[in-house]
């Protein structure tokens, strides 16, 4: 067996038979095993899975421990696979996408990981669509200053600080090497994995060949939860791993700009120069919305959608006040989670 595809999934009942009928409908010609693990989903996901067995010839395993950390880490012990492909309950891989994870291992021999872009799917809500447009932007995602491949359109084979487990593939003998997924890790349990895969001198590679589709959430209030918690995993790898676990400054840019501005008052402050403090800090609010305003129009004019120049001037400020909140309430905390 050279491929285990293993899925670790809690509620996704929506999307979860596009996500197993693309596995089973792939071009790779030898054989390979399907590992689904359910997190006890209470919205009849693992019902749907049962039924789904009658048509599908998969291995369904159940998660006691709830989070998906703890499911793939199921889904790894089972496997028999010397390559073990991730990918989410709620995602849709290309029919090619496990020939196209063997030509990426077989052209690059001296890398651990392979895995690509998480696309928009064609059927997505209109309002998913706008999410995934604006997180495309490097004033949502930081660009070329985030180490992750997530929300990215690279077009060229690079390698990578972090891959998604949305669309990763590793080969089996690196969970020998460093370990498993750590499953105190509510979110941000690739991100850790990924930080330990790279400190033990391994390689991942990102290629644009290796394509899933991704739905994003639909709702705000769960997207800019969403936010929250990848920016408490940020701060739960730092606390674990100290400062050498910081993929990214960029990570930690609330921080930076909390203490900037504190250092900056209590100067001012002392040198009885509180005018020009507040003078900066007011420029800085009209550098801000000036980089939103021409950032939500360009992302409206690439896209030539109008109605998404507002939903972005929105989007924007949302995305980063999720963010820092989620960083800084994580500082503060003893236990992240």
């Amino acid at each position: 067996m050279e491929f285990s595809v293993v899925i670790a999934v809690r509620n996704e009942k929506q999307y979860i038979e596009q996500c197993i009928q693309s596995i089973f409908n792939q071009d790779y010609k030898e054989p390979y095993e399907i590992i689904v693990v359910d997190g006890m989903s209470k919205d009849g996901t693992y019902e749907l899975l049962k039924k789904l067995q009658k048509k599908y010839k998969f291995k369904l395993l159940q998660n006691p421990v709830l989070n998906a950390a703890a499911g793939r880490n199921t889904g790894i012990k089972d496997a028999k696979g010397e390559y073990i492909a991730f990918i989410d309950g709620d995602a849709i891989a290309d029919k090619d996408w496990l020939n196209q994870i063997k030509k990426t291992f077989e052209k690059h021999k001296d890398v651990i990981g392979v895995g690509g872009p998480d696309l928009l799917p064609k059927d997505t809500t209109y309002r998913s669509k706008m999410i995934g447009q604006v997180m495309s932007s490097p004033v949502a995602s930081g660009g070329k200053l985030n180490p992750s491949t997530q929300h990215s359109l690279m077009q060229e084979e690079k390698l990578a600080d972090h891959i998604p487990t949305c669309n990763l593939c590793l080969k089996k003998e690196v969970f020998d090497k460093v370990g498993m997924f750590d499953e105190k890790f509510v979110k941000g349990q690739d991100l850790e994995l990924n930080y330990r895969t790279r400190k033990n001198g391994y390689k991942l590679l990102y290629s644009p060949n290796i394509k899933v589709v991704h739905h994003r959430k639909h709702h705000m209030r769960d997207f800019t939860g969403q936010i929250y918690k990848w920016a408490k995993a940020k701060v739960a790898i730092i606390k674990k791993h100290g400062m050498n676990g910081l993929v990214g400054h960029i990570y930690l840019w609330p921080v930076y700009f909390i203490l900037l501005l504190i250092t900056s008052f209590v100067f001012f402050y002392l040198v009885d120069e509180l005018i020009i403090f507040f003078f900066f800090l007011f420029f800085g609010m009209i550098f801000y919305i000036t980089v939103i305003l021409l950032e939500s129009a360009q992302l409206a004019r690439n896209y030539k959608n109008i109605r998404l120049f507002p939903f972005a001037i929105c989007l924007f400020p949302l995305i980063h006040m999720s963010y820092a909140c989620g960083v800084i309430v994580a500082l503060l905390k003893k236990n992240v989670w």
